[in-house]
């Protein structure tokens, strides 16, 4: 039975939606081979980070693949997540394999696991993303996940509960969000030699909007920000010109957020979004999606083109806006009223 927390959650959900979520073919529950007993749990702990990040045959991280070590499992292991309880390893690991895309999918461990021989438990955190096997291809953005694995006297995992930092019923809602109205995600490669706090910082808004992030991943990101901030990295000149999603906001003093100047709703599927060039800027805001939009450009200068050190302040002179309907750069727009200076600094 699923917990009450997840049974509430899915029977939320349109009855539509609720028949799709139990027409999965997991199968009847199967053996899946030999075990593997005797082991001690730093032994079992080290074999279980391994399949979590790259899985057991190297096919990818097995929350995303299936690709775990059935070899240290129960076959009537008990797997518990925010939506679902399962006590099966074959139906398990059958849903595993046909949830995610594994070549668009990844998984990265943020804590190294931890054994307590007392309790003879492992614990440990790992970070998942990626794209789901669905019709509509939702995206899943980043999201970690507490991991607890119970070992029997055996040596064998008899049970792995997941806690996750988003909610149950946030994660059923992206499951059912069509792709195209997800968050925009960065495919660019990444340098070789970026920083520890940056790469973490990336892994963790990637696919992000400003306002989907738990109350504990903000201060998490909050906390990276000023790391990086603190640690005032050369300007690199050539990086700024491109498009730029907004992926996270800090309120400002009064608790304010964007201010797009004009009265509409605040749609959970709206990006919003900075285009640069080295002599221009243009703000981004979506009213209707892609369908309905306010830009707001003008010229960019830096205040002393001499310093390629950070703080790098810019400044930006608007004389432009535009309400536009379609999100074509030769999209049929509207003139606004939109005008002034502003001052802004690039840290990384």
């Amino acid at each position: 039975a699923k917990p009450p927390e997840a049974a509430a959650d899915v029977e939320s959900l349109p009855s539509e939606l609720r028949q799709y979520t139990a027409l999965a073919p997991l199968g009847p529950p199967t053996t899946t081979g030999a075990k593997v007993t005797g082991l001690s749990l730093s032994e079992i702990a080290t074999r279980l980070s391994r399949a979590l990040v790259a899985g057991t045959n190297g096919r990818g991280g097995y929350f995303v693949t299936g690709d775990l070590p059935a070899e240290l499992f129960r076959d009537d292991c008990t797997f518990v997540d925010p939506t679902n309880s399962v006590s099966s390893l074959s139906r398990y690991r059958n849903a595993l394999r046909i949830l995610f895309d594994p070549d668009q999918s990844s998984v990265k461990l943020v804590e190294p696991l931890v054994v307590n021989e007392t309790e003879r438990t492992i614990t440990g955190r790992v970070r998942s993303w990626g794209i789901l096997q669905l019709p509509w291809k939702p995206r899943v953005a980043s999201y970690e996940t507490s991991i607890v694995y119970s070992v029997d006297q055996n040596g064998l995992v008899q049970s792995q509960v997941q806690e996750w930092s988003v909610s149950a019923s946030k994660a059923l809602q992206e499951t059912f969000t069509p792709g195209f109205l997800s968050a925009p995600f960065s495919h660019l490669p990444r340098p070789h030699d970026e920083p520890a706090d940056v790469t973490e910082l990336f892994d963790i808004i990637n696919g992000h909007r400003q306002d989907s992030y738990p109350q504990e991943t903000r201060f998490k990101v909050s906390e990276l920000i000023e790391r990086i901030v603190q640690k005032r990295y050369p300007w690199e000149q050539d990086e700024l010109p491109g498009k730029w999603a907004l992926v996270y906001l800090q309120p400002g003093p009064d608790g304010g957020g964007i201010d797009r100047r004009i009265p509409f709703p605040e749609l959970w599927f709206n990006n919003n979004y900075q285009v640069f060039t080295s002599e221009s800027v243009t703000n981004i805001g979506e009213l209707l999606g892609r369908l309905l939009e306010v830009r707001v450009g003008g010229s960019l200068k830096e205040v002393d083109d001499t310093s390629l050190s950070t703080p790098k302040r810019f400044q930006a002179n608007i004389n432009k806006g535009e309400l536009c309907l379609g999100g074509s750069e030769d999209a049929a727009c509207i003139p606004l009223p939109i005008s002034g200076e502003g001052l802004f600094d690039g840290l990384y």
